[in-house]
């Protein structure tokens, strides 16, 4: 998949000299985990309010979950859960103070390539309708209902993988009545 922005070239194309690269990296350790966190608290407990509790979801502990360092600042975050080859993407989130910045996009990008080394056949997502033009962007099809989340409306989202994968796919659209 095409790198749409690299976080190091401005989108005028000017070279920038002194932007450290935006870095994504799979991790585990405890102190990157309480990055993790502090990030979800800050996008979906105090902006959003989506949820009072971020730290506390089951499946973190079955996930691979990503951080966005920005030089040795961390900026964004994901998590990518396997259920066998169904890959789920969520709690996707940059800090607002460095949105605009490609961040996200390489999250995604990271997220969407270990899905497929994994073996996932599909990749299914809850976006914030805000987003979607940004997720169909990357390949996802709207599915089913816009339903509301804490008072934000989301929007399920699904993208085929493999070959195989566009099957599966076919049938959960099908269950919506779509195709």
């Amino acid at each position: 998949m095409p790198n749409a922005y690299d976080g190091n070239t401005p989108m005028d194309g000017q070279q920038r000299s002194a932007r450290p690269p935006i870095v994504v990296r799979e991790v585990n350790a405890p102190n990157d985990m309480e990055a993790i966190y502090r990030i979800r608290d800050e996008v979906f407990v105090a902006e959003q309010a989506l949820t009072p509790n971020a730290r506390n979801d089951p499946d973190d502990e079955r996930s691979i979950h990503y951080l966005a360092e920005y030089g040795s600042d961390p900026v964004g975050t994901g998590r990518l859960t396997m259920f066998s080859d169904e890959a789920q993407i969520a709690w996707v989130a940059v800090k607002k103070s460095h949105r605009g910045e490609g961040i996200g996009w390489r999250i995604m990008e990271v997220m969407i390539e270990r899905s497929e080394q994994a073996g996932g056949a599909y990749i299914i997502l809850n976006a914030q309708t805000h987003a979607l033009e940004f997720y169909e962007r990357l390949g996802f099809r709207s599915v089913g209902r816009i339903f509301t989340m804490a008072n934000i409306p989301h929007q399920v989202m699904i993208r085929q993988i493999t070959p195989g994968g566009g099957d599966t796919v076919r049938r959960y659209l099908e269950s919506f009545g779509e195709r």
